[in-house]
């Protein structure tokens, strides 16, 4: 309960949410629009789902984490 009173007071949440939408904008406009590499653009909540996966994975590797998150994760 602690590690979610931090991130939902720390803004976290509004953070994900735009950059959810910073993820997709920058997806469909680069690599869909500009490069040409990739034919399928992504929603709102691919966006937000490939943000989470990126998160999950960053945290767990130990980078881009604070150290009460990087504390939780190795279970106290």
């Amino acid at each position: 309960m602690r590690a979610l009173r931090g991130v939902l007071t720390g803004g976290g949440v509004g953070a994900f949410f735009f950059f959810s939408w910073v993820i997709q904008a920058l997806w469909n406009s680069i690599l869909v629009d500009q490069l040409g590499l990739l034919s399928v653009k992504v929603n709102y909540w691919q966006a937000a789902a490939l943000w989470f996966l990126s998160i999950i994975f960053f945290a767990g590797a130990g980078l881009g984490a604070s150290a009460r998150v990087h504390q939780w994760w190795r279970g106290h």
